[in-house]
């Protein structure tokens, strides 16, 4: 790992996720503090294919480095990092996420760095994650109306397979924006539900029906 190509390195990142085994701790922890940033690069994802918890921490110490460097790696092991982090999708990374969202993007390399953001406790909530989706819901209040469609979006998306377990706090919330000023937003709302209902969530099928809910 240390020395191998990096091209190669990428392909096996499938197999450590299938194998998980405790052996590549040491050498991924090594390689996300690399000199080389495609090997940082490499870590992250590798952690995030192992889904291993012990990986929260380091992953998100690593994070700030990353911020520092300058150039498209800088933004790329970012993502890796986040996305790292969602895939392992331990519910204490909402206090590493939520912050970052309230901080104004200083820089072109970094204005996706919501979008990554939300998509990443997207994928915690749809593993179960009570505070990423409660982080979620919170941010259909945003000022930001693009995270606010994509927070609808990812809250739709993290009831697809318990559709009649979502809180009628959320359906509610679906319902006031389907009404926003904001056309985009309307609209997202509009389709989490209408997404909601075709998979078999009954309020959402009653709402549609006009029976209210």
């Amino acid at each position: 790992m240390q020395s191998g190509d990096i091209e190669d390195l990428f392909e096996i990142i499938p197999r450590i996720g299938v194998l998980r085994d405790q052996r590549f701790h040491k050498p991924l922890l090594d390689l996300l503090n690399h000199k080389d940033p495609k090997r940082r690069e490499f870590a992250a994802y590798s952690m995030g294919a192992m889904r291993d918890p012990q990986f929260l921490e380091p992953l998100k110490k690593a994070f700030k480095p990353a911020q520092s460097m300058k150039g498209p790696a800088g933004g790329s092991l970012q993502v890796a990092i986040i996305e790292a982090i969602g895939v392992i999708g331990d519910d204490a990374a909402v206090e590493f996420f939520l912050p970052m969202l309230k901080e104004p993007c200083k820089d072109r390399k970094t204005d996706k760095l919501p979008q990554w953001i939300v998509e990443s406790l997207g994928a915690i909530a749809q593993q179960g994650g009570e505070r990423s989706l409660d982080a979620l819901l919170e941010l259909t209040w945003h000022p930001d109306p693009e995270i606010r469609a994509q927070a609808l979006a990812e809250l739709s998306v993290a009831y697809w397979h318990r559709p009649n377990e979502i809180a009628d706090s959320t359906l509610e919330r679906f319902c006031e924006l389907t009404h926003d000023r904001n056309r985009a937003i309307a609209e997202s709302a509009l389709e989490a539900l209408q997404n909601l209902a075709d998979v078999g969530c009954r309020r959402a099928e009653r709402l549609f029906a006009g029976e209210g809910s």
